[in-house]
């Protein structure tokens, strides 16, 4: 599943003349939590979020002085972007995006190593759309049946692939049976986390009804 999959297209946007009021009303209006700011050719330039606007919001009941010390670059910086009502000085910049071709778990490894709640698309420098974490969320859980492994066959390989790739479990130290869909585990680890690990991954094979966890730990003698 990749990004295109996933995005919503058409994607409401704000320029950077808006001024804060108007950015208020259609972050509002979008539901969304974050409207992307494009310029003339539709190229991202920066983000708007509700954090952003909340920020600024909240600060205009706030009057401070900045100080001449030697922070007061960033203090000017903090002070045109807590004051200013132009969407340019309020918005997040640089934007983190991805490319219509991310897999799903590009996009997830995105949103959680930058701490976002959205991600623009873009393709050719231009916004082509944009995804939340709910978008993902929902997407992982309407995966297509037939991606998911049918017959205990198909299921055994399946889990003993997934033993191997994730956790270099391999089928003389685990063997991995299926029955009616229920995988039973049997074989040696050397911990309990081990043992839970190897549990968790058959567990994740789409189609699994249950996991029998039958493996012991190899004696400390």
């Amino acid at each position: 599943m990749l990004a295109r999959d996933i995005m919503t297209t058409p994607v409401t946007t704000l320029d950077e003349g808006h001024n804060v009021r108007e950015a208020v009303e259609i972050v509002n209006a979008s539901k969304i939590g974050a409207v992307p700011v494009v310029d003339g050719e539709g190229r991202l330039t920066g983000i708007v979020t509700e954090g952003d606007l909340l920020r600024r919001v909240a600060s205009s009941w706030v009057r401070r002085a900045v100080p001449h010390t030697r922070d007061r670059e960033d203090a000017l910086a903090d002070y045109v972007k807590a004051r200013s009502w132009r969407v340019k000085d309020v918005m997040s910049t640089p934007v983190i995006s991805a490319a219509p071709t991310a897999t799903a778990s590009q996009l997830a490894e995105l949103l959680q190593a930058h701490d976002i709640k959205h991600l623009p698309v873009v393709e050719d420098g231009r916004l082509a759309g944009m995804i939340s974490r709910r978008d993902l969320m929902r997407a992982l859980l309407e995966v297509p049946r037939q991606c998911t492994a049918s017959g205990d066959e198909a299921l055994g390989t399946a889990v003993r692939s997934r033993l191997e790739s994730e956790l270099e479990i391999t089928a003389p130290m685990v063997k991995a049976t299926v029955s009616n869909g229920i995988v039973t585990l049997r074989g040696e680890v050397e911990t309990e986390l081990e043992r839970a690990a190897a549990r968790v991954a058959a567990e994740s094979v789409r189609g699994v009804g249950g996991v029998l966890n039958k493996i012991t730990l190899a004696s400390a003698w």
